[in-house]
């Protein structure tokens, strides 16, 4: 992932808040009408990098409530890092970022 990605990344994050997190499973809310203008064609990426044996499981769009469940593997990528992303501190944030795409992508 290129640095601009995750700059990119970075500054969606102020849309998005936690509406409920435990271990394994995550709901974002977005704060604008992003979701709705997102649909399905938008997120092959998000849809390439899960699987039941990846980090990432699973995920569902549901562009009337403006919220993006994730499921994923608690082992792998830890809680913690997800709430950090979410969080307000922005330094922390990229970090947890920086994380989270290690555990996403496969090692080159």
């Amino acid at each position: 992932m290129e640095p601009d990605d995750l700059s990119g990344l970075m500054l969606l994050r102020r849309f998005v808040a936690v509406e409920h997190h435990i271990p394994g499973r995550i709901r974002l809310r977005f704060t604008n009408r992003l979701i709705p203008s997102l649909g399905k064609g938008k997120l092959e990426k998000l849809e390439a990098l899960c699987h039941p044996e990846n980090a990432l499981r699973h995920y569902a769009l549901n562009t009337h409530t403006g919220s993006l469940l994730l499921e994923y593997d608690a082992r792998q990528i830890k809680p913690a890092v997800l709430t950090q992303l979410f969080g307000a501190d922005d330094a922390a944030a990229r970090q947890a970022l920086e994380q989270l795409v290690q555990s996403l992508l496969p090692s080159s």
